[in-house]
């Protein structure tokens, strides 16, 4: 009896939370999907010997993301694109993923050599050509963006808090100079290892993340050929005073979960604002909940295809599109090939799924969506 109605209760939890996420704001009538990516050229481990060197460090990465992310090799690329193109719809149209990319990286050679007193960055495409497997990795991006399966978003100049990794840099911290010296932004302990790139400390910080993201966009231009419609902040976190820009930037929907976290001034301090889909204020963009997730390497044990199917299905029900939440190391074998293997194989066995249930489902990258709400709601 305490098991049936244990299971009850799950299920009626599980159903307000997507009627709260779900309910209020845009319908659209049609079935879609959204995949939505995150962290698309941005480091994390350089490679297996730097991991087995956090490990002999003593450094626990046993539940940490740079366990297993890293840039995406050319094989990584191959298999996942593979993977995309092997399911379609009813109108035989492949699977797209909004590749959410971080344009630029820490030039570490440029910052030592100037004795850590200022920093430096590199775009993302030069990072790729310094590793031994991923010199031909932006042209397979290319070529992905021309099958129309693959479209890049900007998700940031830099995937680092960088006012507080200098500060520690400046301060002669061990772990810290430790990971730099194989060239890494990992903190060595388990915080976010300096990802939030929006937080802030004081609120003059935020006239910085202004020219930073205004550069990143530029960026962003220079090396696609086109400007960002969308964009998803690191963390889920930004200051709302940034949002009148983002609109006068071009951005004209702001990707995140339900909740924004707001900075407070402290570091993992902050407070929620609620957001629905389509939501928008006068002069700022609109916003996209994400409303499904499928993160694989998050939790190995858990059934995300059970799960994510489930989310879907409570946002058509809505009139919502299904737009899921699938961050890159979900799919990346450079560091651990099992990892990748895992992840490709649950996103298959995922989308064959969908099409099984909903074949005339349609696949949408963010910014198309943008458009179908824009047209919808004006």
């Amino acid at each position: 009896m305490a098991s049936y109605l244990t299971t009850v209760l799950k299920r009626w939890k599980s159903r307000m939370n997507a009627a709260r996420v779900n309910a209020p704001g845009v319908r659209l009538k049609a079935r879609i999907i959204v995949i939505e990516s995150d962290d698309w050229g941005a480091i994390r481990t350089p490679s297996v010997e730097v991991l087995r060197k956090f490990e002999a460090a003593g450094m626990d990465i046993s539940s940490s993301i740079y366990r297993s992310d890293a840039l995406a090799s050319e094989q990584d690329l191959d298999l996942f694109f593979n993977a995309l193109q092997a399911v379609r719809n009813s109108q035989g149209e492949a699977v797209k993923v909004t590749a959410n990319t971080i344009m630029a990286n820490p030039d570490f050679d440029r910052i030592r050599q100037d004795n850590f007193e200022q920093y430096h960055f590199e775009p993302f495409t030069t990072t790729l050509e310094k590793y031994p497997q991923h010199g031909k990795s932006f042209a397979k991006w290319q070529q992905a963006m021309t099958s129309d399966i693959f479209r890049p978003q900007f998700h940031g100049r830099e995937h680092l808090n960088i006012n507080r990794w200098m500060k520690r840099l400046q301060s002669g911290d061990d772990k810290v100079r430790f990971c730099f010296d194989q060239r890494t932004t990992f903190s060595g302990e388990g915080d976010y290892s300096f990802m939030e790139a929006f937080d802030w400390d004081h609120r003059d910080d935020i006239a910085t993340h202004r020219e930073i993201i205004s550069d990143g966009l530029d960026m962003f231009e220079k090396i696609f050929g086109f400007r960002s419609k969308s964009f998803i902040a690191p963390c889920y976190n930004w200051d709302p005073a940034l949002d009148t820009e983002f609109s006068k930037l071009g951005i004209e929907v702001l990707q995140g979960t339900r909740r924004q976290l707001v900075p407070t001034g402290q570091f993992d301090q902050y407070t929620d604002k609620v957001h629905f889909f389509g939501e928008r204020q006068s002069g700022c963009p609109r916003y996209n909940v994400r409303n499904c997730f499928f993160e694989p390497t998050m939790n190995p044990a858990k059934d995300w295809v059970d799960s994510c199917l489930a989310e879907i299905s409570a946002a058509f029900t809505f009139q919502k599109p299904a737009v899921i939440c699938s961050h890159r190391v979900n799919y990346i074998g450079f560091i651990d090939e099992r990892n990748r293997d895992r992840g490709l194989k649950e996103l298959t066995r995922l989308l064959k799924a969908v099409v099984k249930k909903w074949p005339e489902v349609k696949f949408m990258f963010t910014d198309q969506l943008a458009d179908q709400m824009a047209k919808n709601n004006g």
